[in-house]
């Protein structure tokens, strides 16, 4: 008795801790904040891709998100799966994945008065070595490859 008491504490212990592990966003804000700056195009398929700053959209609040220029955009970042209402559409669905390395964004938007005008744009930052990053939009099959400014020169 006293060892099936002792392995349910041990399992108690073990599955507290992992629920209090932290999400994928709060790892992910840290990488993303050690990763901002001035980057340089390195291969493009798309007049997008422009020599661009990475920035936070609000200094002080990470979690409404982050862009790449003027013309990248990653909105609010939320935990999963997350929906709003916007004037001019019924709604509005976004969806997060966090990877170790990237992060994966996806915008369903549909209208109500015409259902064929429903679409939904699928973009991905990947961090990868030597300072670079990768940047896709899959509706367009954009493609860029970034490469972070040494600005310590």
């Amino acid at each position: 008795m006293k060892y099936i008491t002792l392995g349910l504490l041990t399992l108690t212990f073990i599955s507290l801790n992992v629920v209090s592990e932290p999400s994928n966003k709060t790892r992910f804000i840290p990488l993303l904040k050690s990763k901002l700056g001035t980057y340089n195009v390195v291969s493009s398929n798309s007049q997008l891709c422009v020599n661009s700053k990475l920035t936070l959209i609000k200094d002080n609040n990470p979690s409404a998100g982050f862009q790449l220029g003027k013309k990248i955009i990653f909105g609010s970042l939320h935990n999963g799966t997350q929906t709003i209402k916007q004037p001019g559409f019924c709604f509005i669905t976004s969806t997060i994945k966090y990877k170790s390395d990237a992060l994966e964004y996806d915008l369903r938007l549909s209208r109500c008065e015409n259902i064929s005008n429903e679409g939904t744009l699928r973009q991905s930052i990947q961090f990868l070595a030597n300072n670079t990053l990768k940047y896709t939009l899959s509706d367009s099959d954009v493609t860029c490859i970034f490469e972070k400014v040494n600005e310590s020169q």
